[in-house]
């Protein structure tokens, strides 16, 4: 199989629980454009891929052999606070308020799943 040209040489997997609200909360949080979803014959999913900006990642549904754990992410870009701002809106909860640092402006929200995103504006 030849890879798709969305792919990088490392993107982040994660096992959550609910992947299609997981969907939802990524497409209105991130503008993720969703690459690829396979469906179980029950219904859940059993591999996802989504972009956001130039970044990809994967995700399943857990399961009995997969059960659900967080992961933490970094997201550089421009739309950094907007990327907070929406994740508040969507029931995410701060991890760190937004801040100016060394590298730019900075924030971070853990979202319904467990998972901590660390999104920052890249300084100048």
């Amino acid at each position: 199989m030849k890879a798709p040209e969305y792919y990088q040489p490392i993107m982040p997997y994660l096992v959550v629980k609910d992947a299609a609200k997981f969907i939802e909360f990524i497409k209105e949080v991130f503008d993720a454009d969703i690459k690829l979803v396979v469906p179980r014959a029950d219904g859940t999913i059993m591999h996802a891929e989504a972009t956001i900006d130039k970044g990809t990642i994967m995700f399943t549904d857990a399961s009995d052999d997969y059960p659900p754990f967080p992961a933490g992410m970094f997201i550089f870009s421009p739309r950094a606070m907007a990327f907070y701002d929406k994740a508040m809106a969507n029931g995410a909860t701060s991890a760190q308020e937004p801040d100016e640092r060394e590298y730019g402006l900075s924030a971070g929200f853990t979202d319904a799943w467990g998972n901590t995103w660390w999104v920052t504006v890249p300084g100048e």
